[in-house]
């Protein structure tokens, strides 16, 4: 198992049913049934693992049968001995818990099926799953879904903040239809299953042309276990909050990307669809009014003590707030400092987790100084390797005109 690939056990409160009879007698308390919750139960080809989770009370055991085949007629026993292709980290125990499910690769012509089956202490089955993995020539689900935690190489592009800190995970994404090119990138807290921040550039170009796909899914950079399961959303209210949002990256596959878990942080509606839906819209102006525009989104997680829960018990930490910190760019441009700060303009914008009328939007607006200080972290990075000490230290200290 790799070292950030950590379970998260699932506690589920057993539903306690007590009542006094006329006779004063003790309460009686009614044990939850024991049952058992797969979130993906079709994989590809590819070797991979999720989690496994068991709730109810009472003693339990699990079994695998690969003597299964799905069938028109459903599910069906075949005969001869079938070897063992997939495995579950724990067979027995007491109570809830989660527990690694991993399967090898299928180097076969034919889709394989493997029957997880739950049997509580007499032997009786509370629950079977059938869990099935494509071949390889299969036009099912080929994303190849990582197994380990693996960062991405760090590039040297101006959308980056410092990518320094050793509890959090760097990933960067490339566009589907031309992989030679970056789409966005993202700081992951593994505990959290959140990215404190996303950066990405924006253009006209790379904003591209299409619709909302809403193809809510993993990740496939990092395994299923480090990821929020949300696809119907969070239980406690509040809606799957992008932070790429999915209007900067139209285009197949380009749009699949922005509904990955790891994009989405618990956010409550009256910002989500309100001022910073409208924020969204004008940095999508701003853009289009430069070459590039560099934009770093994030969640300020500081101070955070509400959680909303996925569709598998996870309390996801709710953020206090959210930022946006931009770095434009127009050669030859207008912008009110450009012939002194060799055509870039920088401002931050931070919102508390809260509403905001479209009025109040730039009064959230500061410096890029003053933002790095609210916050802690230290953002365009590599901006002084391209214009230099000076002029950087002007763009991240001016709040140019143009943005008003």
């Amino acid at each position: 198992m790799p070292k950030h690939f950590k379970p998260i056990v699932l506690i589920l409160l057993a539903g306690l049913v007590a009542f006094w009879s006329c006779t004063g007698d003790d309460p009686v308390v009614e044990e939850e049934e024991l049952s058992l919750y797969l979130p993906v139960v079709e994989e590809d080809y590819q070797a991979g693992s999720q989690w496994l989770y068991v709730s109810g009370e009472g003693d339990w055991t699990l079994s695998l049968d690969f003597n299964v085949e799905l069938t028109d007629e459903g599910i069906q026993t075949i005969e001869g001995e079938v070897e063992a292709w997939a495995q579950i980290s724990t067979a027995s125990g007491n109570g809830p818990g989660s527990y690694a499910f991993s399967w090898t690769a299928n180097s076969g012509d034919a889709a394989r099926y493997c029957n997880i089956i739950l049997t509580d202490a007499e032997g009786v089955v509370k629950t079977e799953i059938l869990f099935s993995q494509y071949q390889k020539t299969s036009s099912g689900n080929n994303s190849g879904q990582a197994t380990t935690v693996t960062p991405s190489a760090v590039g040297k592009w101006l959308e980056l903040p410092a990518t320094d800190d050793e509890d959090l995970v760097f990933i960067s994404h490339r566009m589907a239809n031309n992989s030679s090119m970056r789409t966005y990138s993202y700081y992951f807290d593994l505990d959290k299953r959140q990215a404190v921040w996303v950066a990405y550039p924006l253009n006209k170009g790379l904003q591209g042309s299409g619709s909302r796909t809403n193809a809510w899914g993993y990740d496939p950079s990092l395994p299923m276990g480090n990821q929020m399961v949300i696809f119907s959303g969070f239980s406690s209210g509040y809606q799957r909050g992008h932070q790429l949002p999915s209007a900067d990256r139209y285009g197949t596959g380009n749009n699949e990307q922005t509904f990955y878990f790891t994009n989405m942080t618990p956010q409550r509606g009256e910002l989500n669809t309100q001022a910073w839906a409208t924020l969204e819209g004008m940095v999508r102006d701003w853009a289009g009014a430069m070459d590039t525009l560099y934009v770093v989104t994030g969640a300020d997680f500081k101070g955070s003590t509400a959680t909303a829960m996925d569709n598998i018990g996870f309390a996801a930490p709710v953020p206090v707030g959210y930022f946006k910190v931009l770095l434009g760019y127009k050669k030859n441009g207008t912008l009110g400092i450009t012939g002194t700060t060799g055509g870039y303009t920088g401002i931050g914008l931070y919102f508390e987790h809260e509403y905001y009328s479209d009025s109040q939007i730039m009064d959230c607006a500061m410096t890029i100084d003053e933002i790095e200080s609210l916050l802690g972290y230290d953002f365009f990075v590599n901006l002084p390797d391209k214009i230099g000490d000076s002029l950087a230290a002007r763009v991240e200290s001016t709040t140019d005109s143009w943005w008003y």
